[in-house]
């Protein structure tokens, strides 16, 4: 009877601990679980707040954005300003004169001056001053860009054309009246600030340019300007050489002459030179004469001579 106790006690015990070890194993999983649940919801967590600035930082983009475009839409309105009012169409033309000559010339007012004042009363938007001539070239900025525009929007409308060169003629007429005068030179030029109404006239008024030519007028582009410049800038520069040519010139004439007189002192000293020689040489032999003859006469040797 005690045996099968004893057996039945040991069975309950393996039971027991078998009960305790499952139990402990399904607790270790569950922890296990648990520990991997919090680590992605830790992962979540991080995603959100990933996605959460990236959505600030987008909203952030979409405002600088619509701060930019509206930034270009009031760029806009202020160009269409510009082009649709007269006035300020001229503004526009005479600044950009005014920064291609600054550009390329500088603050220098032997090359250029704005708004040159004539003894006719007219002032020129710009005048060039060339070296040697007392004399200077106007520059005058026209931008005929209402009837241009008319032409883009209805090219196969004629009398549009009609108008342009009727407008361009008037600014070339006005430009030889006021600025071809006894104190400028026989020409003057037309600056239109803008290479599309430039090469419109080259490519379709060719007789415009032969109107101007006639009228002693050159009309320019920004591009073909600073061609003007550059030759005016080239024309100054070699004519500031040839000036200091001409002062080197003279300063190696004067340097010559300043050589000659040197050469011609340098003999006169050599010259000079032999002569103290050729005393001190007799100077000498007088001196030893008389030594000699004190000498005879102190040990009373006198020789007779």
């Amino acid at each position: 009877m005690e045996i099968v106790l004893s057996i039945i006690c040991i069975v309950l015990l393996v039971v027991v601990i078998y009960l305790v070890y499952t139990t402990q194993m399904k607790q270790n999983q569950l922890h296990e679980k648990m520990i991997q649940t919090e680590a992605n919801n830790s992962s979540l967590d991080r995603q959100y707040n990933s996605i959460i600035s990236l959505l600030n930082e987008t909203n952030t983009s979409l405002g600088q954005s619509d701060a930019k475009i509206n930034h270009m839409i009031d760029g806009m309105h202020d160009i269409n300003v510009i082009m649709t009012n007269t006035k300020k169409r001229g503004t526009f033309g005479e600044y950009q004169l005014y920064h291609i000559l600054s550009l390329y010339c500088g603050d220098n007012q032997h090359i250029y001056e704005e708004q040159y004042h004539l003894n006719n009363g007219k002032i020129g938007d710009a005048a060039l001053h060339l070296p040697g001539n007392s004399k200077v070239l106007i520059i005058d900025s026209k931008f005929p860009m209402e009837n241009y525009l008319k032409i883009v929007d209805n090219p196969k409308d004629v009398s549009y054309q009609n108008e342009f060169k009727k407008n361009v003629k008037k600014h070339i007429d006005d430009i030889s009246k006021k600025y071809i005068t006894e104190e400028t030179l026989e020409e003057a030029v037309m600056f239109i600030p803008s290479e599309a109404i430039y090469l419109y006239l080259c490519d379709e008024c060719a007789d415009l340019y032969d109107y101007a030519h006639n009228k002693k007028v050159l009309m320019t582009s920004p591009s073909t300007l600073m061609g003007v410049v550059f030759t005016l800038i080239n024309i100054t520069k070699d004519f500031n050489r040839s000036e200091n040519i001409k002062e080197i010139e003279k300063r190696i004439i004067k340097l010559k002459e300043d050589t000659n007189r040197l050469d011609d002192r340098y003999d006169k000293v050599i010259k000079n030179l032999d002569t103290l020689e050729k005393s001190l040489k007799e100077l000498k032999i007088s001196k030893d004469k008389i030594s000699k003859t004190i000498n005879q006469a102190y040990d009373g040797a006198i020789e007779e001579e």
